[in-house]
């Protein structure tokens, strides 16, 4: 009986992860063909940030913009149902042994990541595997109360810039957190900080933040890109090599990390321009955008 009944659960939640996952597609047809400003608001941005010029391209890019949308939409409800079978099953992972060595050497990590994809599903894949993953985003904690079937990000499992600063208490919960060989979760096209480095990105020159560079040079953490891609409910997680092998901690290290990083970012962005949500903002190519007297 007991078998039967888990068997039972695990095939209704097979069918509710396929729901999740057709409702992005369902979503991005009827915004794309309902929405008209949006739409044309997109294809401006399209044909601004990443030069394109045939309709019919620029078209499958922001449909597929409006699919990454919708997995945004319905993640709230899909997350706490996130576990070790949703991994087995609807995730991929490659280089994962760059994070495990850093672990084993019991050192800090800080994911370099960017707004690509679906970070929440993927973040939260990774928890599931058992990584106790701390997010550093900016905003402040919802107050109300949360319906025990939705995801929202707590304070214990995120630490909450509410300015493009982290405050002395969020930096000092950092270091503990590197230290201790914790795992941080830092989007580094974010765009804001105190001290930033011009570089070039997308053939044009932007600015990336440093500040959390840096904390992670005095934690002695390591830094590994991270790439997370969604693909018609399929979500791929792509960790890459160390960037910070040297231990320069400098205005010249801190330009190689980035750069080595942003080469990274731009490789997976050229490949899939759909997957880089980030162009709703607040991040490097959104504030770029914007600075041009844009929409």
């Amino acid at each position: 009986m007991g078998n039967y009944y888990y068997k039972e659960v695990a095939f209704v939640k097979y069918f509710l992860y396929k729901f999740f996952f057709t409702y992005p597609k369902v979503f991005s047809f009827l915004y794309y063909y309902t929405r008209k400003a949006w739409r044309e608001e997109f294809e401006d941005r399209i044909k601004f940030c990443y030069k394109k010029n045939d309709p019919e391209e620029i078209k499958k890019i922001v449909k597929g913009i409006a699919e990454i949308k919708g997995t945004r939409k319905a993640q709230k409800y899909l997350i706490p149902h996130i576990n070790k079978q949703f991994v087995e099953k609807f995730v991929s992972v490659k280089g994962i042994q760059y994070l495990n060595q850093a672990i084993k050497e019991q050192r800090g990590v800080v994911l370099m990541t960017a707004h690509i994809g679906s970070p929440h599903q993927s973040f939260c894949s990774l928890r599931a595997m058992g990584y106790n993953v701390i997010v550093v985003k900016g905003g402040k904690p919802l107050l109300k109360n949360h319906h025990k079937y939705k995801y929202f990000d707590t304070e214990d499992n995120t630490i909450f810039v509410h300015k493009s600063v982290p405050s002395e208490t969020n930096k000092k919960r950092i270091y503990k957190i590197l230290n201790s060989g914790g795992l941080i979760y830092y989007t580094a096209d974010a765009g804001l900080g105190e001290k930033s480095i011009k570089a070039m990105f997308l053939g044009k020159k932007m600015n990336f933040p440093t500040g959390m560079v840096h904390l992670a040079h005095q934690a002695n953490a390591v830094l590994i890109p991270l790439i997370h891609l969604y693909d018609s409910g399929r979500i791929t997680l792509i960790f890459k090599e160390p960037v910070n092998n040297n231990r320069e901690d400098d205005l010249c290290g801190y330009n190689n990390i980035i750069r080595k990083y942003i080469e990274i970012l731009e490789e997976y962005i050229i490949k899939y321009p759909e997957q880089y949500i980030g162009i709703y903002g607040p991040n490097v190519l959104s504030l770029y955008y914007q600075s041009h007297n844009r929409k």
